[in-house]
């Protein structure tokens, strides 16, 4: 607890501290100074200081001085982000705004990109970040500049490019549980106006749990990927890039599920042997995510003097294939098999004004063509259940800047048209159905500059996440239930400055999040789940984060922030409550009836209660520092920590992940010359015991853990 509170603490002075440049001289030039950082967040390149959104951007080598190696490790430097699983599933939460649904086509509402295109697998989104330039991590619902599935935000990942100057690196790491990483990069001119690039990881380790139902190791993860990147720069004015990448993953920390509180049903039935401690789990066989993409991406810029038109065409596949124990047990009773594949098409094109007029605009076109599938083999039988679900859907959208001195008026809005196609086939039972969304997605804003370096600002902003169907057991019977688009209205306040390294942003917030969908196992559906319109809730909350370089060499980050969700509405939630010995498993109480857990009548299912995955603070610090030898050499020593108030998995708030705290630290040494870099890590120094993934059914509670302490030594070598 003193360690919580001292992170809390220091992460509050820090944060303070910037607050002092406001009475500096700063430049009055518009451009972005030395170490000051530039984001794309609306389609042009501007200072993060300057946009009047919420975001939160890292470049590589912020990246690596916070610890973070993939995509799931952005919760801790990210204030206000979940970077949840739902099993196989990446489904990111940002200040209380997540999904738990995972039907085929049904995307998360926290929208990724990378280099522009849009990912809508869930499976696929669980990445390393290797090559990355910048990562850019947008709060709040983004309808208007990035359309569907925006509801809480947009995390937009951007890759090195490819350079005229000769670039290579090599690197490659240890470390517990015998974990092996190696990644390189090469970038370099084939002629005046052609350069290429080619990057790649390989990553595989033994995993940090025992499956005693095996005898093997488990919660382990093999990785594989490689990108390539042309650059033809056929004028000063025209250039085009050529994107292609594979990525190959085979894991299964998240599917490595133990029962939670020794509640179970099975575990009674004769031949069960109970797992012992959080690193083993007893399970008939070894559970298993396989996911298998490629992508290939066009990017064309040209400069027509008054506006830049930048076109980004994109095609992606990609294969999975998920295994999991349902019954949680040594015995085979219960065994999942979902394959499942996606096949994507997108268009893009934008035309951004140029130049610093008082009027800025730009108007672009997206149009999307998905087609997504999945299959459901229960205990290795014919298959129970094939879904297909074709999506197509077009949206213009555009947004004006208008300044009157140092006043600039914001007013943006995007119209979307989606059209579902859905097919279901559950035994001799199939039903086809269609359905075309039209959603209207403004955006309204003023923003203030105090000074060249500062400003305030205030948005109104509309989000939706795509509607779909799902299909259900009603009275034995197949039958096809319509679930309806999400939608958020957002206000938010905000201060930004910024001055070289030295940064600083304050946001306050308030959301009206209506027609939520949610996913529940449904026990007359098989053991599989429904999806639903369940609930609206209220979310408000504020945030404050900042970076201060004290001295030359030193680079202090923090940040703090603050959420309270509130289900206003959500009588239709599953109520659990456990057996308890002999039976053990759960009982679903119903509306009206007594809950033995609370003692008290469930008169509204979750109304009332805290939205899931999201803890009411959170708090991250981070420093690095460079020390200069004098034998040319240097010192790296870099150290982050991050803190997670208390949160929920489920919205009846019974599975409570108690708070906990994060603590990574890396020291180097830079030979001289900094071409080689030798380094000492180690990650969750705390040893802290904490889920990846809870969920509850009829059956039980199940819990997959996040990786315990570990150490490593890495090496580098760059040209």
């Amino acid at each position: 607890m003193v360690m919580r509170f001292t992170l809390l603490a220091s992460a509050a002075a820090i944060l303070a501290t910037p607050a002092f440049a406001q009475e500096q001289e700063t430049s009055a030039e518009d451009g972005a100074g030395a170490g000051e950082i530039v984001v794309t967040a609306q389609r042009r390149a501007e200072r993060l200081a300057d946009v009047p959104i919420s975001i939160t951007a890292l470049s590589g080598e912020g990246l690596a001085n916070a610890g973070v190696r993939s995509t799931e490790d952005l919760t801790s430097a990210v204030p206000g982000l979940n970077f949840a699983t739902n099993g196989a599933f990446a489904q990111p939460t940002v200040r209380g705004i997540g999904t738990t649904v995972s039907a085929a086509g049904s995307d998360a509402n926290v929208a990724i990109y990378v280099d522009g295109v849009y990912q809508p697998n869930q499976i696929g989104n669980f990445s390393d970040l290797v090559d990355v330039e910048q990562v850019e991590v947008l709060k709040g619902p983004q309808g208007t500049l990035f359309g569907r599935n925006a509801t809480g935000g947009a995390i937009r990942v951007t890759t090195r490019a490819p350079s005229w100057t000769p670039t290579a690196r090599v690197s490659a790491s240890y470390g517990s549980f015998d974990e092996v990483k190696v990644s390189g990069y090469v970038t370099g001119p084939v002629s005046d106006r052609l350069a290429v690039s080619l990057g790649l990881v390989y990553g595989d380790d033994d995993g940090y749990v025992r499956n005693i139902g095996t005898g093997n190791k488990v919660a382990q993860s093999k990785v594989f990927g490689v990108r390539g990147k042309l650059l033809f720069k056929a004028s000063d004015a025209l250039d085009f890039t050529l994107s292609a990448a594979h990525n190959a993953r085979t894991s299964n920390p998240a599917f490595t599920l133990g029962v939670l509180g020794g509640n179970n049903s099975s575990l009674s039935a004769t031949g069960s042997i109970p797992a012992s401690g959080p690193r083993q789990v007893s399970l008939s066989f070894d559970p298993t995510i396989t996911v298998d993409s490629n992508q290939f991406s066009l990017t064309a810029r040209a400069d027509l003097g008054f506006a830049q038109l930048t076109s980004i065409t994109s095609y992606g596949e990609i294969e999975t294939y998920l295994v999991t124990d349902t019954d949680r047990t040594n015995l085979p009773l219960g065994r999942a098999d979902i394959p499942g594949t996606e096949k994507t098409w997108t268009q893009e094109v934008n035309l951004v004004s140029q130049g610093s007029d008082d009027l800025k605009w730009f108007l672009g076109a997206f149009y999307y063509n998905d087609d997504s599938s999945n299959y459901t083999q229960i205990n290795l039988g014919s298959l129970y259940n094939v879904i297909t679900l074709k999506t197509e859907a077009i949206a213009p959208f555009g947004e004006v800047n208008y300044s009157i001195g140092d006043l600039t008026l914001i007013a943006g809005a995007r119209y979307n048209i989606e059209k579902k196609d859905y097919s279901i086939v559950r035994g001799a039972s199939s039903i086809v159905r269609e359905t075309t969304y039209k959603t209207f997605t403004p955006r309204l804003g003023l923003r203030y500059k105090l000074s060249p370096a500062s400003m305030v600002y205030a948005t109104y902003s509309k989000g939706f996440k795509s509607g779909g169907f799902d299909g259900i057991l009603a009275s034995g019977q197949l039958a096809v239930n319509p679930v309806f688009p999400e939608k958020v209205d957002a206000w938010e306040v905000g201060y930004k400055y910024g001055r070289g390294g030295n940064s600083l942003a304050i946001s306050a917030y308030y959301y009206d999040y209506s027609n939520i969908q949610f996913q529940a196992f449904n026990p007359n559906a098989g053991g599989l789940t429904q999806v639903f319109n369940a609930a609206a809730a209220e979310i408000y909350g504020g945030e404050i984060e900042g970076t201060l370089e004290p001295v030359d060499g030193l680079t202090l980050r923090a940040a703090l922030a603050y959420n309270h969700s509130t289900y206003k509405n959500f009588p239709g939630a599953s109520v659990y409550c456990p057996r308890g010995a002999p039976t053990q498993g759960n009982a679903l109480i119903a509306i009206g009836a007594l809950n033995p857990c609370s003692g008290q009548v469930n008169a509204d299912g979750a109304t009332g209660n805290q939205l899931i995955r999201t803890p009411e603070f959170t708090a991250s610090l981070s420093a690095a520092y460079r020390h200069e030898l004098g034998n040319g050499g240097s010192l790296d020593l870099s150290g982050s920590g991050f803190y997670s108030g208390a949160f929920y998995w489920d919205p009846n708030n019974r599975l409570r992940e108690q708070p906990y705290v994060l603590m990574n630290a890396e020291i180097a040494y830079n030979l001289p010359g900094d071409h080689v870099r030798l380094a000492v890590w180690g990650r969750n120094l705390a040893n802290e015991l904490y889920a990846i993934y809870k969920t509850e059914a009829a059956a039980g509670d199940s819990v997959a853990y996040a990786r315990p302490r570990s150490f490593g030594v890495s090496a580098q070598v760059k040209f």
